[in-house]
């Protein structure tokens, strides 16, 4: 004889909870998920400048918000529930997630915040952030001051 569970609806906000302890308590489950609670991200350092990649398919760049404030990089972005104008079926498998999803990120060294830049392509945010140049020792040239000679025997 077949097992039924009866599942119940749960908010949207509830289902990554519900979700999160299903997983702690599943001891074949890959221990916290297989991905950071958000999005995947990657910090690049070049010569001029701090790189960071998003994964931000599914993210309407409209609803982007990107601030830089005290060496740290937020990103955060929402996804919205598509409107369903009639029911879909039943759901036997449901991983994509929709809500606002949030990172942070500490960058070592000095940032010029007047050239940060950012672009989307194919689903991959990426933000170029140009570091400040650093302050270099100035070598000071010592110039010999013109003295003149006087003949004071002729």
């Amino acid at each position: 004889m077949a097992n039924i569970v009866k599942r119940r609806f749960y908010p949207r906000d509830l289902y990554d909870l519900d979700r999160f302890m299903d997983r702690f308590f599943d001891m074949n489950a890959e221990p916290w998920g297989s991905q950071p609670l958000g999005f995947p991200l990657d910090v690049i350092e070049k010569d001029g400048e701090f790189l960071v990649r998003a994964d931000a398919a599914g993210f309407d760049p409209e609803l982007l918000e990107i601030t830089y404030d005290n060496n740290t990089l937020s990103i955060k972005g929402e996804i919205r529930e598509e409107n369903k104008e009639e029911p879909e079926g039943k759901y036997h498998v449901q991983e994509r997630r929709v809500g606002t999803f949030y990172r942070s990120v500490s960058l070592p060294g000095r940032i010029e915040q007047t050239g940060i830049s950012a672009e989307t392509e194919n689903g991959i945010l990426t933000v170029h952030l140009p570091k400040k140049p650093e302050a270099q020792p100035k070598r000071i040239e010592i110039k010999p001051k013109s003295v003149q000679v006087v003949d004071q025997g002729k």
